[in-house]
């Protein structure tokens, strides 16, 4: 799922620090934040220290420990635990977190897990230590780690948790090599996040959550439907359910987005973008070449439709109505034309290094994940290559590498999580196309899909409404043990979400 990020890929200079400091729709993770109170003694340290201002991070909560962890034997013995693992290897780093200790690990996985024996690769995590008996946070990624940039999820900021980031399979540098991309499957990636669990749950005493956005919600389900006891409850946001490589939902939900000035606005935009097709390769020849990309896998012509094709769909994904006052006209510049189609769906996103990096998600999304349909009948006429935002188009040819979709992998999913589900919470965006393909949760068990009201693909639990909040976090609390934060959202780090990824989840 193609979450446009500007500083998804390291490919821009300024992509590690731009995640640091957070992106300018408000979406990254700034590093201000609130400090909390301190906790009682954690094991292995004292009391805990209230957390500091500024650098982000709130502070222990009071009931479950502090800053411990920075003193005494457990916290010295840590690193020394985790390289005691059978097949794992940990290095500390210095922790941005106020309370936290930082560890980059690795994990031995087999890249067949019916066949343990076999090849093998090494899957990266990175772990946020706080107190062994505070409750663990997994997060699935579904896509790449960035191990520069530090940050908890929203599960872990509310309960003062430890966290678990994993890298998804196939997703460099956790690939097995030579790749056999048959084995990109989500129950081969479920199987790693059970070993993952297997291997760090003897350090900890606290209840497990799982979480994840967009793609990676998508990923902590799937390991649900093959491993439901491995965790307590997860919290997937914005995560869609696609049916098919082209899924119609998504057509009716984006057209019936802002008033009817605001739709034909962007239309027209569109049109222009394309009608102005050689000021616009200029355009993309010289930002190519000061950024020293290229377009070799699509073509630039073809990069170009499909940047224009996605763009209304990405600025509904992450912004509110308040853009179609700004919308550039038949009268604009091309300046202005070319400034907005940036904001709204860069051409460089679709450049090589950019594509090459995410080519696992349009494997998987071409195989099983499924993937949206986009309107494009009225700049049909305008098109050089009508129907080339799909999956397949974005995965490099090679032996091996003809993904053909296998509609039983989702079928399943359903299947099972509307019979035998239980302890999922669902988070969606008013405005989100994502939303158009969200799960049906039928008859799960103790779980629930909220959507937040005028949300985007930014949603979280802090910005549902007062009575859906107080039920997801009464949910966590039941899940975990432990009462959730209830601080104003802006006293929390805001989380990466928004421009997160470089691919649509």
């Amino acid at each position: 799922m193609r979450i446009v990020f500007a500083t998804w890929f390291a490919i821009t200079l300024s992509a590690v620090a731009a995640a640091a400091c957070g992106d300018d729709d408000g979406s990254g993770r700034p590093s201000e934040g609130s400090g909390g109170a301190g906790g009682a003694a954690g094991a292995g340290g004292g009391t805990g220290s209230a957390g500091a201002q500024g650098e982000g991070g709130t502070g222990g909560t009071g009931s479950t420990g502090g800053t411990g962890p920075t003193t005494g034997p457990t916290s010295r013995d840590l690193l020394d635990q985790l390289q005691a693992l059978d097949g794992l290897t940990a290095v500390e780093h210095d922790s941005t977190l106020p309370g936290y200790r930082y560890f980059v690990l690795e994990l031995d996985q087999p890249a067949d897990h019916d066949h343990p024996d076999a090849a093998r690769f090494q899957q990266r995590l990175l772990l946020h230590h706080r107190d062994p008996a505070a409750p663990v946070v997994l997060v699935t990624e579904g896509y790449n780690l960035y191990p520069d940039a530090q940050w908890l999820d929203e599960p872990a900021e509310l309960l003062a948790a430890n966290q678990i980031r994993v890298e998804h399979r196939f997703f460099t540098p956790s690939r097995p090599a030579p790749a056999d991309w048959s084995l990109l499957t989500i129950e081969q990636a479920a199987a790693d996040l059970h070993r993952v669990i297997a291997s760090l749950r003897p350090l900890y005493e606290g209840r497990w959550i799982s979480t994840g956005a967009s793609k990676s919600g998508m990923t902590a389900i799937y390991h649900r439907r093959f491993y439901p006891a491995d965790v307590d409850g997860t919290v997937a946001y914005v995560a869609p359910h696609s049916a098919g490589v082209s899924d119609p939902r998504y057509l009716d939900f984006v057209a019936e987005r802002g008033d009817p000035a605001c739709r034909q606005a962007l239309q027209r935009f569109q049109r222009e973008v394309l009608l102005r097709r050689p000021a616009m390769l200029d355009l993309m020849d010289a930002e190519a070449a000061e950024l020293g990309v290229t377009y070799d896998l699509l073509g630039i012509d073809r990069a170009l439709d499909v940047a224009v094709i996605e763009s209304v769909f990405s600025l509904w994904q992450y912004k509110d109505s308040s853009f179609c006052a700004r919308v550039p006209t038949a009268a604009s510049d091309d300046a202005a034309v070319w400034a907005f189609l940036d904001e709204a769906n860069a051409p460089r996103l679709w450049s090589d290094p950019y594509l090459f990096a995410m080519e696992p998600y349009y494997w998987q999304a071409a195989a099983e994940l499924g993937y949206p349909s986009f309107a494009e009948e009225h700049i049909a006429d305008l098109l050089l290559y009508p129907g080339a935002n799909v999956p397949t188009s974005f995965v490099e040819a090679g032996p091996g590498k003809t993904p053909l979709f296998d509609p039983s992998a989702m079928q399943d999913i359903s299947a099972w999580l509307t019979a035998e589900g239980e302890r999922l919470l669902f988070i969606y965006g008013e405005n989100d196309p994502y939303t158009a393909a969200a799960f049906d949760i039928g008859a799960a068990r103790d779980s629930h899909r909220f959507i937040a009201p005028g949300g985007t693909h930014g949603a979280v639990i802090l910005s549902l409404a007062p009575a859906d909040q107080a039920l997801a976090l009464g949910a966590l609390e039941s899940w975990t043990g432990v009462a959730p934060s209830r601080r104003d959202p802006a006293a929390l780090r805001p989380l990466l979400r928004g421009r997160r990824w470089m691919t649509r989840d």
